[in-house]
């Protein structure tokens, strides 16, 4: 199949105007980091002075860095520095998606680039979200970090019922990946999210080997509302401080 139909199947950008400006919080600054000669991130860098704990923040598959400024700031407000960018073609990203392997060697720069910011691998929490738990997952498995958290994972894309094996170059397969992540693990499901449901998680948690591993299934909870609710946050951050 043509990569671009695939593309067009998993992913739902939408680009920005280069000078579109997001109305960041205070300590926040917007980044541009360069991939490639042809190929810029946009993304930003929250500061929080009092922590030297990082969330490496992988977001979903489709809008951009305003969609998380709207709906998912609230991670910003935990007490920890956060660094998040758009991916390839997203809101002011340039170049394309055009493999698996880009977007895995895109999260590997972008990892090098929380180093040159400063942080110490231990002090660096890979943290995806939906599809952004690939990235988060793989980065497990190749760098060092202090854990993994996957909100709202997905086994592999063939498994997600909406797109099926209709997208052959991205197989994203973090269920085959998981034995491989050898540090502390925290997987968040919602108990009623119907686009990936909760035997994704299950699945993943199931192959992970080692015992610093938790798997939380919020009640009534769906797809992207997790954040909101009291559980996810004192889950999440009783995780961190058991770390």
């Amino acid at each position: 199949m043509d990569i671009k139909k695939q593309t067009d199947l998993i992913f739902e950008p939408i680009p920005l105007d280069k000078n579109y400006q997001f109305h960041l919080p205070e300590n926040a600054q917007e980044l541009f980091i360069d991939i490639e000669s042809d190929v810029t991130l946009n993304g930003f860098h929250y500061k929080n002075d009092n922590s030297p704990l990082l969330l490496l923040y992988f977001q979903g598959n489709a809008k951009n860095l305003q969609n998380f400024l709207d709906n998912h700031s609230i991670i910003l407000d935990w007490g920890y520095n956060v660094l998040t960018f758009d991916y390839r073609g997203f809101g002011k990203s340039t170049g394309k998606i055009e493999s698996e392997q880009n977007m895995y060697l895109d999260s590997e720069k972008i990892y090098d680039y929380a180093l040159k910011l400063g942080y110490k691998p231990e002090n660096i929490i890979l943290y995806g979200y939906s599809m952004g738990t690939s990235q988060a997952a793989y980065l497990a498995t190749r760098k060092k970090a202090k854990a993994v958290i996957l909100e709202s994972a997905y086994s592999s894309i063939a498994e997600i019922s909406i797109f099926g094996d209709n997208a052959p170059d991205f197989r994203l397969n973090t269920g085959n990946r998981a034995h491989e992540i050898l540090i502390p693990s925290l997987i968040i499901h919602g108990e009623l999210d119907d686009v990936i449901t909760p035997d994704h998680a299950e699945r993943i948690f199931s192959k992970i080997k080692i015992p610093e591993k938790e798997l939380i299934l919020i009640p009534e909870g769906g797809h992207g509302n997790l954040k909101n609710r009291e559980q996810y946050g004192s889950t999440f951050n009783t995780f961190i401080s058991t770390l």
